[in-house]
């Protein structure tokens, strides 16, 4: 989608700056994968979008920075965001999606990109825009099982897309088929509707096929449970101006740790299962870091540092 990423304080003014960006969780983890590997990893974003100009602004920016598979779709039109931002902090985004172009995407659009993947990374928003998305993300996460394929879903909650209890029942629904779970700390609280410590909703969540569970817990850092231990990273102290898009550089931080770490993400899982912790706790300092740095900058994807930035803030060797 295109967002609008007001450059004034208040409510959304027609006659207002704004920053055009491209934004979505996905695609943003496409892009912020790249750049923390230096292009070295190969990442491919599918969806659809409207044959509109924010559709061809999308196609035209995203192909220079990941592989594109999104066709423009004659009379149909591509989601749009608002993001505004106060003086007390808050930062509120509203959304033109229903009925868009990528609200119509099916597993028949995914299935022919599966069988060449290392992994696969979905979140919570595309489900929560119909039941066609939702049907597509089920059935690429059970494919992806019958490929061998491992899965790293971002649960991404949106209240604008979807209620606490349908949230929940699709995360129950494809957890047997995540490897690595992502979810904050208040979105837990939200779609269980019951108050655990992140610890303890690190351990409830740690079932079926998962390998990983992460909490994010905002300026205290993350948690994560690999099925032995906790591991937490500390949280970074920065000068917060955007903190959109910091769950995205997170997760593209832990995926390209494990690149970072071992030079091909495919070599995780062959691993034992020290080897594996140590990995896990080495990529979620990396996502920590990337995750704040994000915070200060404007754009979802703009702010994402380098390795050599991260490198400023971690002390171990990365290939």
């Amino acid at each position: 989608m295109i967002q609008y990423n007001a450059e004034y304080m208040g409510p959304y003014d027609l006659s207002g700056s704004h920053i055009r960006d491209v934004a979505g969780a996905e695609s943003n983890v496409a892009v912020n994968l790249r750049t923390l590997t230096d292009n070295k990893i190969d990442t491919l974003w599918i969806s659809r979008l409207g044959d509109d100009e924010p559709g061809q602004l999308i196609h035209d920016q995203l192909s220079l920075k990941t592989e594109v598979k999104a066709p423009l779709i004659n009379k149909e039109f591509t989601g749009i965001s608002y993001l505004n931002h106060y003086a007390d902090g808050r930062h509120i985004k509203t959304y033109k999606r229903s009925g868009s172009a990528a609200s119509k995407l099916t597993f028949k659009d995914i299935e022919p990109h599966l069988a060449g993947a290392d992994i696969l990374h979905v979140t919570g928003i595309t489900p929560a825009l119909s039941e066609s998305c939702a049907d597509a993300v089920t059935r690429s996460v059970k494919a992806c099982r019958h490929l061998g394929i491992p899965v790293c879903f971002d649960v991404n909650y949106r209240n604008q897309l979807w209620q606490p209890k349908e949230a929940n029942r699709f995360l129950d629904k494809i957890l047997p088929f995540v490897t690595i779970l992502k979810l904050g700390y208040d979105e837990a609280r939200t779609i269980c509707g019951n108050e655990l410590t992140p610890n303890e909703y690190a351990v409830k969540f740690h079932r079926g096929s998962v390998d990983v569970v992460i909490i994010t817990t905002e300026s205290d850092g993350a948690i994560m449970f690999d099925g032995v231990e906790v591991s937490r990273a500390k949280g970074i102290s920065v000068n917060a101006v955007d903190p959109v898009g910091a769950g995205d550089a997170f997760v593209a931080g832990f995926l390209g740790g494990i690149y970072l770490q071992l030079g091909d993400t495919r070599d995780l899982f062959s691993l034992d299962n020290q080897e594996k912790s140590f990995a896990f706790r080495k990529s979620l300092e990396i996502a920590n870091i990337c995750g704040a740095l994000t915070c200060t900058r404007k754009g979802d994807t703009f702010a994402m540092p380098n390795a050599s930035e991260v490198l400023q803030y971690v002390h171990f060797e990365m290939k």
